[in-house]
């Protein structure tokens, strides 16, 4: 199928090249659609280069060139089990350099002694202190390089899906950039000095200038903050239909909060205090969540689905990821069970047998509480009397996701809830006519978590540490930020294989990453749970949705590569039982102010501030909206900007609503 007859609202499946387990990868980004694909926002620019000599090269450390030579000789050899490096010696009439690539041995059927190439990397120095090529990119006839003194966009990525691979296929829809339809009113563009919406996609994937993609880029946050305000202002429209009532008692109240195991902090129950009055009346709630790690939002989120099922209706928990709804139906099962309500799991991987009883159990009534990943957004996802949605994690479901899941009930209540903490007064800038809830108080009992910056000459006290900790029961999380080894960093799977031959390696050592079959990631999470495994080394995709009170431990390697509201989720895993618990991170000097802060303090409140402060809090993923990342300090004029526009223009209001409706359909699965 050509994605060129299909429009803006086809699928990616529809581009050659993109089958299903790329689709999949893609859908990780937010990428489900062509619109998708030419609105999709890239982090930032990265520079073509210079054209250098080697002799000018060796002199331009940290600088991006491009240099031509003949591949004078090359060097091949392994370290370790499992890695390995490619060294070309590249030569021309001014002198030799030296590139080095990773874990890459086909190079060596490519570049072979006398073959005339064109390298394009930036200029790092060796251990022993020589300047080099690392991991440079290669130019072909088939494939040349970009030419020097140009820019190139640089997106956020997965496993699977690469730079140039994204950069391919942004570039191959452009033609299509013509059919996006500019609901925005011009006198607002010009006001805030953007162009139309259709000229946007080559500026983000083709620029010309920084100045050319910085425009686009806030184009295409606004388009976000538009469709934002929309949504959550639709709360207020009197055609939404009213919202099913869910009364509750003095003593309903009581017996519900009695169902959880332990008993509510100050902040809990006044959070389900408002969300009891929410319930009751008929105008949806619509109510935001802000609560730091730890500090306890699935109890407020059991309230919710709890109170609505044992009042005839139905809930739903959405979780973006298949960890953390594992996770959620793994501790909040038991409970429902026994409050007699009948709930289900419903993800991806749900086995087509179990996927049609869930289904048919929802249509009909049978089950009062669905917990899921996106699955639940399907329109083969029916309720009888869908009355509370609750989404976990918010920032990382779109605009029209949502929309699909509201559209199963009418009016449905909607609590969204996140751990990565917003300034109130921001959020509430953001956010519209959202309530804002907040929940700082730490259940009682709980450990204190110490944060220290370590360096490498550490490492070695470090294992003897952690074997004292393994020995007294406790287990530990050992966090790599990508899977396999880069240019510069070791990858999860080396250190698993390093780990498992040292003195750890009697407590039993297991790796998890988001790669992983789902079967088997779930039966070594279960072993790690139960502790037959006392070492977990992961990617981030523990970051949200696993929680082992005996994790006391957490070492991050390479951590100046994490944002900062992303090591204060990590630190989130550890500390959640009696024992008191550890932060370790090794990471390189350049984010030593990071890595300080994090020692300062574990209030998430405080660090959101203070990175506000800092740096604008560009860094929080709780602010990144579907259709672009808005950066609170530069683009906070847009989200005033987007609510006054849409609060003040009922017709605006309306066309984004239409649309956010039409492209939750087109986006159904």
């Amino acid at each position: 199928m050509n994605a060129e007859t299909q429009g803006t609202g086809a699928e990616v499946t529809t581009i050659s090249g993109v089958g299903p387990a790329r689709a999949g990868l893609l859908a990780e980004l937010g990428v489900r659609t062509i619109r998708d694909l030419l609105l999709l926002a890239p982090q930032g620019l990265e520079s073509t280069g210079v054209r250098a000599s080697c002799a000018e090269a060796v002199g331009m450390v940290g600088a991006v060139v491009q240099i031509t030579g003949r591949v004078e000789r090359t060097r091949f050899f392994r370290r370790g089990g499992r890695q390995s490096v490619f060294t070309a010696y590249i030569a021309d009439e001014s002198g030799v350099i030296e590139a080095h690539w990773f874990n890459q041995s086909w190079l060596r059927e490519t570049l072979v002694k006398d073959a005339v190439v064109t390298v394009a990397g930036r200029i790092g120095v060796t251990k022993k202190g020589k300047p080099s090529l690392v991991v440079p990119r290669i130019g072909t006839e088939e494939k040349p390089l970009p030419a020097p003194g140009g820019w190139e966009p640089r997106y956020q990525t997965v496993d699977g899906i690469g730079q140039g691979l994204l950069r391919g296929l942004c570039r191959g829809t452009l033609e299509l950039a013509t059919d996006l339809e500019d609901r925005a009113p011009l006198a607002l563009l010009e006001e805030l000095g953007l162009p139309r919406l259709s000229e946007t996609p080559r500026a983000l994937h083709e620029p010309r200038d920084p100045e050319e993609f910085t425009a686009a880029r806030r184009r295409i946050a606004l388009e976000g903050c538009l469709a934002m305000q929309a949504r959550l202002q639709q709360s207020g429209d009197p055609e939404r239909g009213a919202a099913l009532p869910i009364e509750t008692s003095d003593r309903e109240h009581e017996a519900l909060q009695a169902l959880l195991p332990f008993r509510l902090t100050a902040d809990q129950a006044r959070v389900v205090e408002e969300l009891r009055v929410d319930l009751s009346a008929r105008r949806p709630m619509r109510r935001l969540l802000q609560g730091d790690v730890g500090t306890g939002k699935t109890a407020v989120a059991f309230y919710a689905c709890v109170a609505a099922a044992r009042a005839g209706a139905q809930a739903v928990l959405a979780a973006p990821t298949e960890l953390l709804a594992e996770q959620h139906y793994a501790v909040l099962a038991p409970l429902f069970e026994a409050a007699g309500v009948k709930t289900c799991l419903l993800t991806g991987s749900t086995p087509a047998r179990e996927r049609k009883r869930v289904l048919r159990g929802l249509e009909r009534g049978e089950l009062q509480v669905a917990i899921g990943t996106h699955a639940l957004f399907s329109e083969k996802v029916r309720c009888a009397r869908l009355a509370v949605a609750v989404i976990d994690e918010q920032h990382r479901f779109g605009v029209a996701q949502r929309t699909r899941l509201l559209e199963k009930g009418p009016g449905v209540h909607v609590l969204l809830t996140t751990a990565t903490p917003i300034p109130r007064t921001l959020a509430l800038s953001l956010y519209g006519d959202l309530e804002v809830s907040v929940l700082k108080e730490r259940p009682p009992g709980r450990g204190k978590v110490t944060t220290r910056w370590l360096k490498k000459r550490d490492g070695e006290r470090l294992l003897g540490f952690l074997s004292e900790r393994l020995a007294a029961g406790e287990q530990v999380f050992w966090v790599v930020p990508r899977i396999e080894q880069g240019s510069e960093e070791r990858g999860a799977i080396e250190a698993h294989a390093r780990l498992s031959t040292s003195v750890l390696s009697d407590h039993g050592v297991i790796l998890v990453h988001g790669a992983l079959d789902t079967e088997l990631r779930q039966e070594r999470l279960a072993a790690f749970r139960k502790g037959s495994a006392k070492v977990l080394v992961g990617t981030t995709v523990i970051e949200v949705g696993v929680d082992v009170p005996a994790a006391t431990v957490l070492v991050v390697e390479g951590a100046e590569r994490l944002g900062l509201a992303q090591l204060h989720q990590l630190r989130g895993r550890v500390g959640r039982g009696s024992r008191d618990g550890w932060c370790l991170l090794f990471g390189k000097s350049s984010a030593a102010e990071r890595f300080e802060l994090l020692e300062q303090t574990d209030d998430g409140f405080e660090i959101a501030e203070e990175d506000l402060r800092r740096r604008g809090m560009g860094e929080l993923d709780g602010l990144r909206q579907s259709g672009g990342a808005l950066d609170p300090e530069e683009d906070l004029d847009l989200a005033l900007a987007a609510r006054d526009a849409i609060a003040g223009d009922p017709a605006l209001r309306a066309a984004y609503q239409a649309d956010t409706t039409r492209l939750g359909r087109e986006l159904s699965p």
